[in-house]
């Protein structure tokens, strides 16, 4: 699987998710779930007025999908990561805020979530919550 290169492609995999999470049937929109009750580090952005999450892990693929997500082993959040990083310039860092949207985020999804990411790590954000090429 390849990295992604641009916000483009960053985009498009945030599409992606949501029309799992919108339109995908039960088994696309349970393992969409999962992808973000599981996730570390996410890319905060906006659906209207609302804030939105997308795991690194499953953004930072070029085209992916569930079913490549799925089937690839080589998936990697910390190759991702700097993936993501090169795009926006920036790391995703610890933010109190984009904490409480994203656990209001996954109750509204229907289920609890996790106070850490997976092996225990704290959640970080990437807020693109104010840029507008972000928004869906």
């Amino acid at each position: 699987m390849d990295l992604i290169k641009n916000k483009a492609q960053l985009k498009k995999n945030m599409v992606t998710l949501e029309t799992y999470l919108d339109e995908g049937n039960e088994s696309e929109k349970e393992m969409a779930l999962l992808l973000i009750k599981r996730g570390i580090c996410f890319v905060a952005y906006k659906v209207g007025d609302a804030t939105h999450f997308a795991p690194s892990r499953f953004v930072g693929y070029v085209n992916n999908t569930l079913e490549q997500h799925e089937d690839s082993w080589i998936k990697d959040g910390t190759e991702t990561n700097k993936a993501i990083f090169e795009i926006l310039t920036a790391k995703p860092s610890a933010n109190e805020k984009l904490q409480q949207a994203y656990f209001n985020y996954c109750r509204l999804l229907g289920f609890e979530p996790n106070k850490k990411g997976a092996f225990g790590v704290s959640h970080k954000f990437w807020d693109l919550t104010r840029r507008v090429e972000f928004c869906l």
